[in-house]
């Protein structure tokens, strides 16, 4: 053999040892990304849409049927993903997040719904009565995952006096009043949701199952009552589901909870959820609007320019971080 066909052949062989090479890391790429719950092939189906949730299982939509499928990756309602063999084996990139901390470990994050659009915040004026911290909690947790914040006021049959709501309506979020024994204010709800994913949040009791089903037409939700004498609502929905309405609009209502969680906030997801203190003039940009000379947030809580109760959510969140 020549020197020259020597060399030809050493170099085939590098070729082939380079392209097994790529092969192998292409592999491992794959393998990876696979491992990481973000990998479809042929083999799975990438349209499966989570609607419900339990202990290593979940149900899923599947052309329309649903399905009792296997998860050993943490799903969340909302959630695309895809099966095989009746498991969950992909879970696709979510688009937006609705999260809390663990309350078993503050420094985990649980994720309530994937992928909505709209975040409906339930409350009422009473029974029980109206939280003002627990809703902007709320809007501190749409605005780090993305989402559109709604704020409705339910059982306005029990009361009509809704201006604590007007500081909302001020600061550019929509709020819809709502009764379910008079039916008011169940159109307009409808209408905003109309071809979007939502989610509805809110304490216990404030009537999220019964407002599901008046936006669904239909009774598709178990209802409870406030318990007597203590005003803390009972739990009626134990798993987050998922409801489509005739309108195109799909509804994750998720159980009652108490407290939200909001972990680490950044100073930038507070300011999108108290959009009316960037409207005033403090001496420091930087400023924390606590003790900082010139601070133009607390002059305008002073005058009554910044409503005292957001204020006072402000500064108990910002204290967490």
């Amino acid at each position: 053999m020549t020197r020259q066909e020597k060399r030809g052949m050493a170099d085939m062989r590098a070729m082939k040892r380079h392209q097994r090479v790529n092969e192998i890391l292409a592999g491992k790429a794959k393998s990876a990304k696979r491992a990481a719950g973000r990998e479809t092939n042929d083999g799975l189906e990438p349209d499966s849409l989570v609607i419900g949730i339990g202990p290593g299982v979940c149900t899923v939509v599947v052309d329309g049927v649903q399905r009792l499928c296997h998860t050993e990756m943490s799903v969340a309602p909302g959630d695309r993903v895809a099966i095989r063999r009746e498991k969950v084996a992909a879970i696709a990139g979510r688009r937006t997040t609705l999260s809390r901390t663990d309350p078993a470990n503050p420094l985990r994050e649980r994720v309530i719904a994937a992928n909505i659009d709209v975040l409906v915040v339930v409350t009422a004026i009473v029974d029980p009565p109206f939280r003002s911290g627990l809703v902007d909690r709320y809007l501190v947790a749409a605005a780090r995952g993305g989402i559109q914040p709604i704020l409705c006021v339910t059982k306005v049959d029990l009361c009509r006096d809704t201006r604590v709501a007007d500081v909302y309506r001020e600061t550019g979020v929509p709020v819809v009043c709502c009764s379910i024994a008079d039916g008011t204010g169940i159109d307009e709800l409808r209408e905003l949701l109309a071809g979007s994913l939502a989610v509805l949040a809110g304490h216990s009791g404030v009537g999220k199952s019964s407002l599901l089903n008046a936006l669904a037409e239909e009774r598709r939700a178990r209802t409870g009552q406030v318990s007597d004498g203590s005003g803390k609502g009972r739990h009626t929905t134990t798993s987050a589901r998922l409801h489509e309405l005739r309108n195109g609009a799909r509804i994750i209502d998720t159980p009652g909870i108490r407290e939200v969680g909001l972990g680490a906030v950044t100073a930038q997801e507070l300011r999108a959820a108290f959009p009316e203190f960037a409207e005033q003039a403090c001496r420091f940009r930087d400023c924390r609007h606590r003790e900082e000379p010139e601070c133009g947030v607390r002059e305008a809580v002073e005058t009554d320019g910044i409503a005292r109760a957001r204020y006072a959510s402000y500064l108990r969140i910002a204290g967490e971080f």
